[in-house]
């Protein structure tokens, strides 16, 4: 059987497990402890994982940027940046976006074809399968086996739907944000019931990253 490549969610919450204001839009709220959590969890990845609508937010990816990082990337024989896989259902993409100047290999996958005039600002594309099973094997066959989750909540969600996600890390900076954008969409009721038992996370890190903001990292307990 084959061994489904290993999924990571990287986020940022306030206390209240928010992503974003409650007035939405684009939304940085990290500080500099979780900017470096996050190019660590981007060096140890062969690819991005993020939804249209978070790439329309931001109109770009992140980047690691720390020298010694990459460095230790080239050593290993990896490219500099991990692949950015963009899931975009509608393949509504504007090629004017900054994330398209970025020195990030592109790929692009949705449920079905998309026209040559999207695609050609990708470096390739994967029809998505049913289900994330059947596409994250699609995965593994191309290369990937490390997979860093950047979001958003749709994607994240669905994810959670099939019990796909593997590690949390999560930073909590130390606001209360209120309002509707949480890491996981408020309108769904059905995650397996196994992702609410006590002993399906177990807790791998806890670390003060300075900012009193705190970093926490969960493995999924599959035992």
């Amino acid at each position: 059987m084959l061994t489904l490549p290993r999924v990571r969610l990287v986020i940022a919450a306030s206390l209240d497990g928010r992503l974003a204001l409650s007035s939405g839009g684009k939304a940085n709220i990290g500080g500099a402890g979780d900017k470096k959590a996050l190019e660590e969890a981007l060096a140890w990845s062969d690819a991005t994982l993020m939804g249209r609508t978070t790439l329309s937010l931001h109109q770009s990816t992140c980047l690691i940027n720390d020298t010694r990082l990459i460095n230790q990337r080239r050593k290993e024989g990896r490219q500099d940046q991990p692949l950015s896989l963009i899931v975009s259902k509608q393949g509504s993409i504007d090629n004017s976006w900054r994330f398209f100047k970025q020195p990030v290999k592109k790929w692009l996958l949705s449920p079905r074809k998309i026209s040559p005039l999207i695609l050609k600002s990708f470096d390739d594309q994967i029809v998505m399968r049913e289900t994330w099973g059947e596409t994250l094997e699609i995965l593994k066959k191309k290369g990937f086996s490390k997979i860093a989750l950047l979001g958003g909540t749709k994607l994240i969600t669905s994810l959670l739907l099939e019990d796909k996600i593997d590690e949390l890390q999560i930073t909590f900076v130390p606001r209360v944000l209120s309002g509707k954008y949480s890491w996981t969409s408020v309108k769904i009721d059905n995650l397996p019931i196994e992702l609410s038992q006590a002993n399906t996370w177990v807790l791998e890190e806890l670390k003060d990253i300075g900012g009193s903001e705190v970093l926490l990292k969960y493995v999924r307990n599959r035992t």
